[in-house]
């Protein structure tokens, strides 16, 4: 008579074998699950603050969408500082100066010419930003960086810039209306021109009235220039 044997070591082994899946199973879901978190994090400082940690905190396809993320915030912040970066202009500091006046004036052929190129640089950026925040633009900056699928669309749908854009519409046009202000006050001095002259430190005008009219310009670009 045949005895049988005993399966207790074939389903000890059937069930270690199903735990170690398990187990690797839960491991690849915790460790997707932690990378998720840690772009999430980056993903809601730069909305938040719109500060860009250069460092990449998550990792693999996780990475490659941070990264890709992280370089496309900092181009479309890049062209946003280009127009804050007109009123640092070293030129415009001095438009307004007695050596500028003394050089440029009465005609201020060059200081106008300024105006006219910063403004077109403002202008510029009005234009790029909005086409960079566009489905279109993030899906050719998705491609560029080798993202398909899920990971594609998690760079197109999680960095929201229209808040931020309107901030900066708004500043371009406080500039552009300081711009205009200076343009006003160099006006003012080209049709007066036969009305004033310089001294060492400032412009001497040869009525009362003109000078009244004068500081009223001066007054209003003081103002404008607090943006």
């Amino acid at each position: 008579m045949r005895e049988n044997k005993p399966r207790n070591g074939k389903k000890s082994l059937i069930s270690i074998v199903l735990s170690i899946v398990i187990l690797i199973i839960g491991g690849i879901y915790a460790y997707r699950n932690y990378q998720v978190s840690l772009l999430n994090e980056e993903i809601n400082t730069i909305n938040t603050s719109g500060k860009v940690n250069s460092e990449i905190k998550s990792s693999g396809k996780y990475g490659e969408v941070e990264k890709a993320l992280k370089d496309y915030v900092r181009e479309y912040q890049a062209v946003a500082k280009k127009a804050s970066d007109t009123v640092n202009n070293g030129e415009l500091l001095n438009i307004l100066s007695i050596d500028n006046i003394k050089k440029d004036g009465p005609e201020f052929v060059e200081s106008k010419k300024l105006l006219v190129a910063l403004r077109e640089q403002c202008d510029e950026v009005k234009t790029k930003l909005p086409e960079m925040i566009t489905n279109e633009y993030k899906e050719k900056k998705a491609t560029e960086s080798g993202l398909s699928g899920k990971y594609k669309d998690l760079f197109i749908s999680n960095i929201q810039l229209d808040g931020e854009l309107q901030t900066v519409n708004k500043s371009i046009d406080k500039i552009n209306n300081y711009f205009g202000k200076i343009e006003e006050v160099l006006n003012f001095l080209t049709e007066h021109k036969d009305s004033w002259n310089t001294s060492d430190t400032n412009v001497q005008f040869t009525n009362m009235s003109l000078v009244t009219q004068y500081n009223s310009l001066i007054s209003s670009l003081n103002i404008a220039a607090k943006f």
